[in-house]
């Protein structure tokens, strides 16, 4: 399950493909739909945190920096408040 969890965020299709596999043959195709719906459902915990202007953590704001600027995010008053509050935190510790 780990590796499987590990595949998912991975961008390695074999790899996440080979993990299925395991899951298939150890559990059987029930467990494979399982641990694809938790998957699932953590990213979409995450997504909705987002896009709540939850404050975005320093790291995820400098790896985003360039997609945020290409889509326009930043102009949101919901994403410029999170920015200032994941800065201000940041700036705390």
């Amino acid at each position: 399950m780990i590796e499987f969890a590990e595949a998912v965020l991975s961008e390695d299709t074999a790899r996440l493909m080979a993990a299925r596999q395991a899951i298939h043959d150890t559990l059987g195709a029930d467990a494979v739909v399982d641990s694809a719906g938790v998957a699932a459902l953590f990213n979409a915990i995450d997504r909705i945190a987002d896009s709540t202007g939850a404050p975005l953590e320093a790291d995820k704001a400098e790896m985003t920096a360039g997609l945020r600027a290409e889509i326009g995010i930043d102009a949101f008053a919901a994403q410029k408040e999170a920015l200032d509050l994941g800065a201000a935190e940041t700036a705390a510790e």
